[in-house]
């Protein structure tokens, strides 16, 4: 049976998505508020049927949640607020593809979790897609890494369907994360990174 969720209805969801997030937004200030209606609003979109020639739509939500670079051991990431199944934490930055991400300073889609080594996998059921969206510091304005952005944390995204997005909708979970990521993971980092733990990431100043 053909999963993938018509185009249109997706198109209802982000701007079902969009509506609620401006909705409910400004009465939050705190970034765990924020967080906590975030993942909330995110997970029960995903989650919604939408019926069409007698079959219901969702995607299957799994995990909708942020990940922090841990300040004190910025070579591991820890859960920081999500709504789903629960979460592994803390995890190496070594490992996963949220780990892959913070490495590598680039967005990961994984469209079958089964095929790709580097996923790990909290929920033993999962077998579907994974979305990490990073989120930026502002450039370090003195010192070695002058000029350097370093992630501060993570979207992360996981759905228990293959294939569940297109690039339509990783373009729009990007705009909204754009968004609303700056308020969960505000301004400069709390740490210095170690080269170590971002070989491939860092600019050398």
């Amino acid at each position: 049976m053909d999963e993938t969720m018509p185009r249109k209805f997706k198109e209802e969801m982000f701007d079902s998505i969009d509506s609620r997030l401006l909705s409910y937004m400004p009465e939050r200030r705190y970034p765990t508020e924020i967080a906590t209606t975030f993942n909330f609003i995110l997970y029960d979109e995903f989650k919604k049927n939408r019926e069409y020639n007698g079959m219901n739509y969702n995607l299957k939500p799994i995990f909708v949640g942020q990940y922090m670079v841990d300040p004190l051991k910025p070579e591991q990431t820890r859960v920081y607020s999500h709504q789903g199944t629960e979460a592994c934490s803390p995890i190496s930055i070594s490992r996963g593809v949220i780990g892959r991400a913070i490495r590598t300073g680039l967005d990961q889609y994984v469209p079958d979790v089964t095929k790709d080594s580097n996923h790990i996998g909290c929920d033993p059921d999962m077998e579907g897609s994974e979305l990490v969206l990073l989120s930026l510091s502002d450039p370090y304005l003195k010192g070695h890494y002058q000029g350097s952005k370093i992630p501060l944390g993570v979207l992360d995204l996981d759905f228990n369907i293959k294939n569940a997005l297109e690039k339509e909708d990783i373009d729009c979970l990007r705009k909204i994360w754009d968004m609303w990521g700056k308020k969960i993971f505000p301004g400069h980092p709390k740490f210095l990174p170690r080269k170590e733990a971002y070989k491939s990431y860092l600019m050398a100043s």
